[in-house]
Protein backbone atom coordinates (compact mmCIF):
# COMPACT_ATOMS: atom_id res chain seq x y z
CA UNK A 1 0.00 0.00 0.00
CA UNK A 2 0.88 3.66 -0.72
CA UNK A 3 -0.04 7.28 -0.06
CA UNK A 4 -0.76 9.13 -3.05
CA UNK A 5 0.43 12.90 -1.72
CA UNK A 6 -1.50 15.55 -4.13
CA UNK A 7 0.09 18.88 -2.86
CA UNK A 8 -2.53 21.33 -3.84
CA UNK A 9 -5.56 19.46 -3.95
CA UNK A 10 -7.03 21.04 -0.44
CA UNK A 11 -9.94 22.16 -1.39
CA UNK A 12 -11.43 18.95 -1.21
CA UNK A 13 -11.66 19.36 2.27
CA UNK A 14 -13.61 23.02 1.98
CA UNK A 15 -15.97 20.68 -0.14
CA UNK A 16 -17.01 18.31 2.69
CA UNK A 17 -20.75 19.73 4.05
CA UNK A 18 -20.08 21.11 7.64
CA UNK A 19 -23.77 20.50 8.38
CA UNK A 20 -22.97 16.24 7.17
CA UNK A 21 -19.55 16.49 8.93
CA UNK A 22 -19.35 18.82 11.75
CA UNK A 23 -16.09 18.23 13.11
CA UNK A 24 -13.65 18.52 10.22
CA UNK A 25 -12.48 21.57 12.40
CA UNK A 26 -12.72 21.18 16.16
CA UNK A 27 -12.28 23.32 19.33
CA UNK A 28 -9.07 23.40 20.56
CA UNK A 29 -7.36 21.65 18.01
CA UNK A 30 -5.13 23.42 15.36
CA UNK A 31 -5.39 21.33 12.66
CA UNK A 32 -8.24 19.67 10.57
CA UNK A 33 -8.59 16.47 10.84
CA UNK A 34 -8.96 14.86 7.38
CA UNK A 35 -5.50 14.19 5.97
CA UNK A 36 -4.66 16.18 2.54
CA UNK A 37 -3.84 12.27 1.59
CA UNK A 38 -5.34 9.41 0.04
CA UNK A 39 -4.08 5.98 1.14
CA UNK A 40 -4.18 3.57 -1.52
CA UNK A 41 -4.98 -0.41 -1.34
CA UNK A 42 -5.14 -3.07 -3.78
CA UNK A 43 -9.00 -4.28 -4.41
CA UNK A 44 -8.20 -7.48 -3.02
CA UNK A 45 -6.72 -6.38 0.05
CA UNK A 46 -9.43 -4.14 0.73
CA UNK A 47 -11.74 -7.83 0.32
CA UNK A 48 -9.20 -9.57 2.58
CA UNK A 49 -10.18 -6.48 5.09
CA UNK A 50 -14.11 -7.41 4.85
CA UNK A 51 -13.16 -10.99 4.71
CA UNK A 52 -11.14 -10.90 8.21
CA UNK A 53 -14.01 -8.76 9.59
CA UNK A 54 -16.48 -11.44 8.65
CA UNK A 55 -14.81 -13.92 9.90
CA UNK A 56 -14.15 -12.94 13.37
CA UNK A 57 -17.49 -11.38 13.43
CA UNK A 58 -18.95 -14.56 13.59
CA UNK A 59 -16.78 -16.15 16.02
CA UNK A 60 -17.30 -13.17 18.61
CA UNK A 61 -20.54 -13.41 18.25
CA UNK A 62 -20.29 -17.19 19.10
CA UNK A 63 -18.23 -16.43 22.51
CA UNK A 64 -20.39 -13.69 23.12
CA UNK A 65 -23.53 -15.94 23.45
CA UNK A 66 -20.40 -18.63 25.36
CA UNK A 67 -20.20 -15.66 27.75
CA UNK A 68 -23.91 -14.81 28.34
CA UNK A 69 -24.37 -18.66 29.38
CA UNK A 70 -21.40 -18.36 31.65
CA UNK A 71 -21.26 -17.89 35.09
CA UNK A 72 -21.18 -14.01 35.97
CA UNK A 73 -17.76 -14.54 37.45
CA UNK A 74 -16.58 -14.94 33.87
CA UNK A 75 -18.37 -10.89 33.22
CA UNK A 76 -17.30 -10.00 35.85
CA UNK A 77 -13.49 -10.71 35.48
CA UNK A 78 -14.25 -8.78 31.89
CA UNK A 79 -15.26 -5.56 34.58
CA UNK A 80 -18.58 -5.77 33.17
CA UNK A 81 -20.22 -3.34 35.69
CA UNK A 82 -21.90 -5.77 38.09
CA UNK A 83 -25.21 -3.51 37.54
CA UNK A 84 -25.51 -4.62 33.80
CA UNK A 85 -24.98 -8.27 34.40
CA UNK A 86 -28.91 -9.24 35.20
CA UNK A 87 -29.55 -7.22 31.93
CA UNK A 88 -27.01 -9.59 29.75
CA UNK A 89 -28.12 -13.09 29.32
CA UNK A 90 -30.79 -13.33 26.89
CA UNK A 91 -30.56 -11.77 23.12
CA UNK A 92 -32.50 -9.50 21.34
CA UNK A 93 -35.09 -9.20 18.38
CA UNK A 94 -32.12 -9.30 15.81
CA UNK A 95 -30.64 -12.21 17.60
CA UNK A 96 -26.96 -10.18 16.91
CA UNK A 97 -25.29 -9.05 19.90
CA UNK A 98 -24.48 -5.79 17.82
CA UNK A 99 -25.70 -4.61 14.76
CA UNK A 100 -22.91 -1.85 13.94
CA UNK A 101 -19.60 -2.32 14.86
CA UNK A 102 -16.32 -1.28 13.54
CA UNK A 103 -13.44 -3.89 13.89
CA UNK A 104 -10.05 -1.69 13.98
CA UNK A 105 -6.59 -3.75 12.43
CA UNK A 106 -2.91 -2.85 12.48
CA UNK A 107 -0.81 -4.01 9.46
CA UNK A 108 2.25 -5.45 10.95
CA UNK A 109 5.92 -5.90 9.25
CA UNK A 110 4.97 -8.70 7.26
CA UNK A 111 1.73 -6.84 6.04
CA UNK A 112 -0.77 -8.92 7.89
CA UNK A 113 -3.99 -8.04 9.18
CA UNK A 114 -3.97 -8.16 13.09
CA UNK A 115 -7.28 -6.92 14.83
CA UNK A 116 -6.42 -4.64 17.88
CA UNK A 117 -10.21 -3.55 18.67
CA UNK A 118 -13.98 -3.78 17.95
CA UNK A 119 -15.73 -1.09 19.10
CA UNK A 120 -19.04 -2.61 19.00
CA UNK A 121 -20.83 -0.22 21.28
CA UNK A 122 -20.68 3.57 19.61
CA UNK A 123 -18.54 3.24 17.09
CA UNK A 124 -17.73 6.58 15.27
CA UNK A 125 -15.92 7.11 11.62
CA UNK A 126 -19.48 7.05 10.45
CA UNK A 127 -19.55 9.93 8.18
CA UNK A 128 -15.99 10.18 7.11
CA UNK A 129 -16.68 6.49 5.74
CA UNK A 130 -20.14 6.20 4.52
CA UNK A 131 -19.98 10.21 3.04
CA UNK A 132 -17.20 11.86 2.60
CA UNK A 133 -14.45 9.18 1.06
CA UNK A 134 -15.85 9.04 -1.85
CA UNK A 135 -15.07 13.28 -2.00
CA UNK A 136 -11.49 12.20 -1.34
CA UNK A 137 -11.40 9.68 -4.21
CA UNK A 138 -12.98 12.08 -6.72
CA UNK A 139 -10.17 14.25 -5.89
CA UNK A 140 -7.08 12.31 -5.98
CA UNK A 141 -8.66 10.20 -8.73
CA UNK A 142 -8.85 6.95 -7.32
CA UNK A 143 -11.85 4.57 -6.98
CA UNK A 144 -14.06 4.06 -3.68
CA UNK A 145 -13.43 1.19 -1.39
CA UNK A 146 -16.84 1.89 0.29
CA UNK A 147 -18.97 2.30 -3.46
CA UNK A 148 -22.68 0.95 -2.52
CA UNK A 149 -22.10 0.76 1.30
CA UNK A 150 -24.30 3.81 1.97
CA UNK A 151 -27.18 1.94 0.52
CA UNK A 152 -26.11 -1.02 2.40
CA UNK A 153 -26.73 0.88 5.40
CA UNK A 154 -30.08 2.92 4.75
CA UNK A 155 -30.97 -0.74 3.49
CA UNK A 156 -29.80 -2.29 7.19
CA UNK A 157 -31.00 0.92 9.40
CA UNK A 158 -34.34 0.23 7.00
CA UNK A 159 -34.47 -3.39 8.39
CA UNK A 160 -34.31 -2.10 12.32
CA UNK A 161 -36.77 0.47 12.30
CA UNK A 162 -39.15 -2.26 11.20
CA UNK A 163 -37.69 -4.75 13.46
CA UNK A 164 -38.59 -2.34 16.02
CA UNK A 165 -41.99 -1.70 14.76
CA UNK A 166 -44.16 -5.22 14.99
CA UNK A 167 -47.41 -3.28 15.80
CA UNK A 168 -47.12 -0.85 12.38
CA UNK A 169 -49.91 -0.68 10.38
CA UNK A 170 -49.01 0.43 6.78
CA UNK A 171 -52.23 2.39 6.57
CA UNK A 172 -51.36 5.98 6.75
CA UNK A 173 -54.00 6.84 9.27
CA UNK A 174 -52.19 4.91 11.75
CA UNK A 175 -49.50 6.50 11.72
CA UNK A 176 -50.54 9.75 13.88
CA UNK A 177 -49.85 7.39 16.70
CA UNK A 178 -46.69 5.59 15.81
CA UNK A 179 -44.40 6.48 18.58
CA UNK A 180 -41.02 7.28 17.46
CA UNK A 181 -37.90 6.00 17.17
CA UNK A 182 -35.25 8.58 18.91
CA UNK A 183 -31.60 9.24 17.83
CA UNK A 184 -29.92 10.28 20.73
CA UNK A 185 -26.59 12.23 21.95
CA UNK A 186 -24.68 14.85 23.93
CA UNK A 187 -25.42 17.11 21.29
CA UNK A 188 -22.46 19.72 22.80
CA UNK A 189 -19.79 17.22 21.71
CA UNK A 190 -19.47 17.62 17.74
CA UNK A 191 -18.60 14.13 16.21
CA UNK A 192 -21.55 12.16 18.28
CA UNK A 193 -23.45 14.69 17.10
CA UNK A 194 -22.56 14.71 13.54
CA UNK A 195 -22.74 10.33 13.78
CA UNK A 196 -26.10 10.54 15.30
CA UNK A 197 -27.50 12.91 12.51
CA UNK A 198 -26.07 11.16 9.45
CA UNK A 199 -27.29 7.91 10.82
CA UNK A 200 -31.03 9.10 11.30
CA UNK A 201 -31.13 10.61 7.87
CA UNK A 202 -30.03 7.40 6.72
CA UNK A 203 -32.69 5.85 8.57
CA UNK A 204 -35.14 8.39 7.45
CA UNK A 205 -34.27 8.16 3.47
CA UNK A 206 -34.13 4.10 3.80
CA UNK A 207 -37.78 4.00 5.46
CA UNK A 208 -38.71 7.36 2.80
CA UNK A 209 -42.49 7.85 2.33
CA UNK A 210 -43.61 5.18 4.18
CA UNK A 211 -43.45 6.52 7.38
CA UNK A 212 -44.12 10.66 8.53
CA UNK A 213 -41.07 12.69 9.56
CA UNK A 214 -41.33 12.62 12.63
CA UNK A 215 -41.28 9.25 13.54
CA UNK A 216 -37.53 9.03 13.86
CA UNK A 217 -36.31 11.85 15.34
CA UNK A 218 -33.74 13.39 17.62
CA UNK A 219 -33.41 14.15 20.80
CA UNK A 220 -30.57 15.66 23.08
CA UNK A 221 -29.75 13.16 26.00
CA UNK A 222 -30.75 16.34 28.16
CA UNK A 223 -34.14 16.10 27.12
CA UNK A 224 -34.90 12.31 27.45
CA UNK A 225 -36.89 11.07 30.68
CA UNK A 226 -37.64 7.74 31.90
CA UNK A 227 -41.23 8.14 33.63
CA UNK A 228 -42.24 5.31 36.34
CA UNK A 229 -42.91 2.86 34.01
CA UNK A 230 -39.35 2.57 32.45
CA UNK A 231 -40.37 4.20 29.55
CA UNK A 232 -38.35 6.43 27.40
CA UNK A 233 -40.06 10.14 26.90
CA UNK A 234 -38.96 12.37 24.24
CA UNK A 235 -38.83 16.06 25.82
CA UNK A 236 -42.66 16.45 23.61
CA UNK A 237 -43.81 13.61 25.71
CA UNK A 238 -43.54 11.09 23.22
CA UNK A 239 -43.12 7.40 24.14
CA UNK A 240 -40.01 5.88 22.05
CA UNK A 241 -40.34 2.51 20.75
CA UNK A 242 -36.65 2.42 19.65
CA UNK A 243 -33.63 4.87 20.87
CA UNK A 244 -30.14 4.68 18.96
CA UNK A 245 -27.69 5.74 21.82
CA UNK A 246 -23.93 7.45 21.42
CA UNK A 247 -23.25 7.34 24.53
CA UNK A 248 -21.53 4.18 26.07
CA UNK A 249 -23.09 1.70 27.99
CA UNK A 250 -20.86 0.98 30.39
CA UNK A 251 -21.32 4.78 31.25
CA UNK A 252 -24.74 5.21 30.96
CA UNK A 253 -25.36 2.16 33.59
CA UNK A 254 -23.94 4.77 36.22
CA UNK A 255 -26.02 7.61 35.25
CA UNK A 256 -28.13 9.68 38.11
CA UNK A 257 -30.57 12.44 37.61
CA UNK A 258 -29.93 15.60 39.79
CA UNK A 259 -32.98 14.14 42.34
CA UNK A 260 -30.66 10.90 42.44
CA UNK A 261 -32.66 8.19 40.73
CA UNK A 262 -31.02 5.71 38.60
CA UNK A 263 -31.23 6.65 35.29
CA UNK A 264 -29.54 3.67 33.61
CA UNK A 265 -30.99 0.87 35.66
CA UNK A 266 -34.16 2.34 35.07
CA UNK A 267 -33.75 2.40 31.35
CA UNK A 268 -31.85 -1.02 31.45
CA UNK A 269 -35.35 -2.62 33.21
CA UNK A 270 -37.75 -0.64 30.71
CA UNK A 271 -35.49 -1.95 27.94
CA UNK A 272 -35.15 -5.53 29.93
CA UNK A 273 -39.05 -5.66 29.84
CA UNK A 274 -39.81 -4.97 26.46
CA UNK A 275 -40.83 -1.38 26.52
CA UNK A 276 -38.54 -0.18 23.87
CA UNK A 277 -35.35 -1.70 21.71
CA UNK A 278 -32.12 -0.43 21.84
CA UNK A 279 -29.45 0.15 19.17
CA UNK A 280 -26.66 -0.73 19.52
CA UNK A 281 -27.95 -3.53 22.14
CA UNK A 282 -26.46 -3.69 25.91
CA UNK A 283 -24.90 -7.30 24.87
CA UNK A 284 -22.84 -5.29 22.71
CA UNK A 285 -20.82 -4.77 26.03
CA UNK A 286 -19.51 -7.59 26.25
CA UNK A 287 -17.34 -7.49 23.45
CA UNK A 288 -16.23 -3.88 24.31
CA UNK A 289 -14.72 -5.07 27.05
CA UNK A 290 -10.85 -5.57 26.25
CA UNK A 291 -11.16 -8.65 28.35
CA UNK A 292 -12.92 -10.33 25.74
CA UNK A 293 -10.39 -10.27 23.68
CA UNK A 294 -8.29 -12.03 26.11
CA UNK A 295 -11.56 -14.72 26.51
CA UNK A 296 -11.28 -15.70 23.24
CA UNK A 297 -7.51 -15.86 22.79
CA UNK A 298 -7.38 -18.36 25.43
CA UNK A 299 -10.56 -20.42 23.69
CA UNK A 300 -8.30 -20.71 20.76
CA UNK A 301 -4.79 -21.33 22.88
CA UNK A 302 -6.74 -24.47 24.67
CA UNK A 303 -8.72 -25.00 21.29
CA UNK A 304 -11.41 -24.83 23.51
CA UNK A 305 -14.62 -27.34 22.41
CA UNK A 306 -16.63 -25.07 22.02
CA UNK A 307 -14.85 -23.41 18.87
CA UNK A 308 -14.57 -25.80 15.35
CA UNK A 309 -10.99 -25.80 13.57
CA UNK A 310 -11.94 -23.26 11.42
CA UNK A 311 -12.75 -20.45 14.31
CA UNK A 312 -9.76 -21.46 16.62
CA UNK A 313 -7.54 -20.90 12.97
CA UNK A 314 -9.40 -17.27 12.44
CA UNK A 315 -8.67 -16.34 16.16
CA UNK A 316 -5.25 -17.16 15.63
CA UNK A 317 -4.41 -15.91 12.17
CA UNK A 318 -5.98 -12.13 12.47
CA UNK A 319 -6.34 -11.77 16.57
CA UNK A 320 -2.73 -11.47 18.54
CA UNK A 321 -2.06 -13.03 21.33
CA UNK A 322 -3.78 -11.62 24.18
CA UNK A 323 -3.94 -11.79 27.95
CA UNK A 324 -5.68 -10.81 31.06
CA UNK A 325 -3.33 -9.40 33.31
CA UNK A 326 -3.12 -12.25 36.18
CA UNK A 327 -2.37 -14.75 33.23
CA UNK A 328 0.33 -12.36 31.31
CA UNK A 329 3.22 -14.33 33.09
CA UNK A 330 1.77 -17.34 30.54
CA UNK A 331 2.26 -15.04 27.36
CA UNK A 332 5.57 -14.28 28.32
CA UNK A 333 6.64 -17.34 28.54
CA UNK A 334 5.41 -18.41 25.34
CA UNK A 335 6.40 -15.85 23.53
CA UNK A 336 10.06 -14.48 25.25
CA UNK A 337 11.98 -11.30 23.82
CA UNK A 338 8.87 -9.76 23.08
CA UNK A 339 6.96 -6.42 23.27
CA UNK A 340 3.60 -6.22 24.66
CA UNK A 341 0.56 -3.54 24.61
CA UNK A 342 -0.76 -3.10 28.32
CA UNK A 343 -4.65 -1.82 27.95
CA UNK A 344 -6.89 -0.56 30.60
CA UNK A 345 -10.11 -2.92 30.02
CA UNK A 346 -12.43 0.20 29.28
CA UNK A 347 -9.57 2.83 28.17
CA UNK A 348 -10.29 5.11 25.60
CA UNK A 349 -8.34 7.37 22.66
CA UNK A 350 -5.40 5.79 24.20
CA UNK A 351 -5.73 6.61 27.62
CA UNK A 352 -3.01 4.89 30.12
CA UNK A 353 -2.39 2.62 27.30
CA UNK A 354 1.93 1.81 27.25
CA UNK A 355 4.25 -0.63 25.18
CA UNK A 356 6.19 -2.77 28.09
CA UNK A 357 8.98 -5.36 27.76
CA UNK A 358 8.21 -8.84 29.03
CA UNK A 359 9.46 -7.31 32.76
CA UNK A 360 6.48 -4.95 32.74
CA UNK A 361 9.05 -2.12 31.81
CA UNK A 362 7.38 0.80 30.19
CA UNK A 363 8.92 1.37 26.74
CA UNK A 364 6.26 3.81 25.52
CA UNK A 365 3.68 5.23 26.76
CA UNK A 366 0.85 7.38 25.70
CA UNK A 367 1.07 11.30 26.94
CA UNK A 368 -1.63 12.66 28.84
CA UNK A 369 -4.72 12.92 26.73
CA UNK A 370 -7.37 16.41 27.49
CA UNK A 371 -9.27 15.85 30.84
CA UNK A 372 -12.82 15.74 28.59
CA UNK A 373 -12.04 12.69 27.43
CA UNK A 374 -14.77 10.34 29.54
CA UNK A 375 -14.30 6.86 30.60
CA UNK A 376 -14.97 4.05 32.72
CA UNK A 377 -12.10 3.74 35.35
CA UNK A 378 -10.24 0.21 35.24
CA UNK A 379 -8.89 -2.14 37.70
CA UNK A 380 -6.62 -4.33 35.40
CA UNK A 381 -5.61 -4.41 31.81
CA UNK A 382 -4.73 -7.28 29.03
CA UNK A 383 -1.24 -8.11 28.02
CA UNK A 384 -1.34 -7.68 24.06
CA UNK A 385 1.59 -9.25 21.55
CA UNK A 386 3.01 -5.53 20.37
CA UNK A 387 2.70 -5.81 16.39
CA UNK A 388 5.28 -3.75 14.94
CA UNK A 389 3.91 -1.50 12.36
CA UNK A 390 5.91 0.21 8.98
CA UNK A 391 6.04 4.08 9.04
CA UNK A 392 4.01 5.63 6.42
CA UNK A 393 4.17 9.54 5.85
CA UNK A 394 1.15 11.55 5.06
CA UNK A 395 0.98 15.12 4.00
CA UNK A 396 -1.87 17.16 6.77
CA UNK A 397 -2.39 20.54 7.93
CA UNK A 398 1.14 20.31 9.64
CA UNK A 399 2.63 19.57 5.97
CA UNK A 400 4.46 15.88 5.68
CA UNK A 401 4.35 13.52 8.89
CA UNK A 402 5.87 9.98 9.46
CA UNK A 403 3.38 7.86 11.33
CA UNK A 404 1.37 4.66 11.22
CA UNK A 405 -1.69 3.66 10.11
CA UNK A 406 -4.94 2.09 11.55
CA UNK A 407 -7.34 -0.01 9.02
CA UNK A 408 -11.31 -0.79 9.64
CA UNK A 409 -14.17 -2.35 8.09
CA UNK A 410 -17.73 -1.52 9.68
CA UNK A 411 -19.83 -4.47 10.26
CA UNK A 412 -23.63 -3.71 9.45
CA UNK A 413 -24.85 -6.97 11.59
CA UNK A 414 -23.00 -10.08 9.86
CA UNK A 415 -22.01 -8.02 7.16
CA UNK A 416 -18.96 -6.53 6.21
CA UNK A 417 -19.58 -3.13 4.91
CA UNK A 418 -17.79 0.44 4.47
CA UNK A 419 -13.63 0.71 5.37
CA UNK A 420 -12.03 3.23 7.11
CA UNK A 421 -8.20 4.34 8.05
CA UNK A 422 -6.50 6.92 10.38
CA UNK A 423 -3.17 8.28 10.55
CA UNK A 424 -1.42 9.02 14.06
CA UNK A 425 2.02 10.59 13.82
CA UNK A 426 2.85 8.09 17.56
CA UNK A 427 2.52 4.32 17.80
CA UNK A 428 -0.34 4.79 19.80
CA UNK A 429 -3.56 6.69 18.40
CA UNK A 430 -5.20 9.14 20.29
CA UNK A 431 -7.38 11.74 19.92
CA UNK A 432 -4.08 13.81 17.57
CA UNK A 433 -5.36 11.44 14.79
CA UNK A 434 -6.16 12.01 11.41
CA UNK A 435 -8.88 10.48 9.43
CA UNK A 436 -6.65 8.87 6.47
CA UNK A 437 -8.86 8.51 3.04
CA UNK A 438 -9.08 5.66 1.14
CA UNK A 439 -8.76 4.67 -2.47
CA UNK A 440 -8.22 1.34 -4.88
CA UNK A 441 -5.28 0.90 -6.38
Amino acid sequence: MAVANNLGHGDWIDRISREIMPFVEYDGYEYRYPANDIRVMPGYRIEELREASRKLFAVFCKATMICQHCEDRLLQEMEIPQDMIPFLHSMNALNLPTWLARFDFVLNESDEFKMVEINADTPCAVVESYYANELACRNFGKANPNRGCYEGLKDWLTYIYWAASPEIDLKASHFSTVRPFVFSCFEDYKEDYGTTLFLMNAMKAGVGEFVPDEAICFESFYGLGIDEANQVITSDGRVAKGIYRLHPMELLIDETSDDGSTIGINMMKGYAEGKFMMFNPPESLIMQSKGFQAFLWALAEREHKSLNADEVHTIRKYMLPTYFEDDCDIGKKKYPDQLWIRKPLWGREGLDISVVDGSGRIQFQKDNLPEEIIRRESRTSIWQKYATQPMIQANTDEGFLNGYQTVSCFMLGGVPSAVYARFSPEAIAGTEAYWLPLGIE
